[in-house]
């Protein structure tokens, strides 16, 4: 019994050192081994081949814009707006893509009478036709739809990025859409900045980080919920503003404030004193 058990035991130990020289040889370790490496996963780029460069503007002069400033869109067509803003920003379209918010011109005059402003445009992916051409198209309607409004010199430009708009393309190919839009506003002279959530931008546009000043929207709550968004960074950048759906009289609407680390690089994310 003796003699069995020892050499069952130089078996084993003979098994284990066999097994570990196979491993090494295949993880291309050991002394002069053969070195087959092991399969690695790769995982696809950010933005399909091709897809525009986005680029950091260059900075502003410093500007302050504290207190709180509303957005305001189609839904607030023919509405009193609220009679006191630190800034005010508004949608050209009329909640999609392709289409017109028809009050916008009188709307972006409210704003400019805050001291600070920005407007914001939709965004979706039809996943029907070429993502760059895609993105082009809509940016460039965009701009047709706010100069036959009479509007023109608007310096800040928001993509509004949310799954209530529509997504059938691969995190790929809507990321590529987003970089053709921002990149075709920034052709136009214009600063741009990403509308959406840590959520929502995960979900639709994935790992892709254009680095672009961020707001936040954090739906219905309080101005205090609302500024610890402020810590949340998402597509490559610190949150800049943030966004809280709460009530003015009977009405609901949407306010927003910048973060404090951006308060003093305001111009960087609204017209301020133009």
């Amino acid at each position: 019994m003796r003699l069995l058990r020892a050499l069952v035991a130089v078996v084993a130990v003979g098994l284990v050192a066999a097994a570990g020289v196979g491993l090494a040889m295949r993880a291309g370790s050991g002394g002069g081994g053969i070195g087959i490496p092991l399969p690695t996963r790769s995982e696809p780029a950010p933005l399909l081949p091709g897809a525009p460069t986005v680029t950091a503007a260059p900075a502003p002069a410093p500007a302050t814009v504290k207190g709180t400033g509303y957005d305001v869109s189609y839904p607030q067509c023919r509405s009193s707006l609220p009679g006191t803003a630190a800034f005010g920003i508004v949608g050209v379209n009329g909640g999609a893509p392709l289409t017109s918010n028809k009050c916008f011109a009188e709307q972006i005059r409210w704003a400019q009478r805050t001291g600070a402003y920005a407007v914001y445009i939709n965004t979706s992916n039809s996943g029907a036709d070429d993502p760059v051409a895609y993105g082009r198209r809509l940016a460039e309607d965009a701009i047709k739809r706010e100069r036959a409004a009479g509007v023109s010199g608007i310096g800040v430009w928001w993509l509004d990025v949310e799954l209530t708009n529509s997504w059938k393309g691969t995190q790929q190919e809507n990321a590529t859409v987003l970089a053709a839009m921002a990149a075709r506003l920034q052709e136009a002279g214009v600063r741009v900045g990403i509308y959406s959530s840590p959520q929502q931008w995960q979900e639709i546009a994935g790992d892709w980080e254009p680095g672009l000043p961020v707001w936040n929207a954090t739906g219905p709550g309080t101005r205090a919920a609302a500024l610890k968004a402020c810590d949340e960074s998402f597509a490559g950048s610190t949150t800049a503003m943030v966004q809280w759906v709460g009530r003015i009289g009977s009405r609901q609407l949407d306010h927003n404030e910048v973060c404090p680390a951006w308060r003093d690089r305001a111009a960087e994310i609204l017209d301020v004193g133009r």
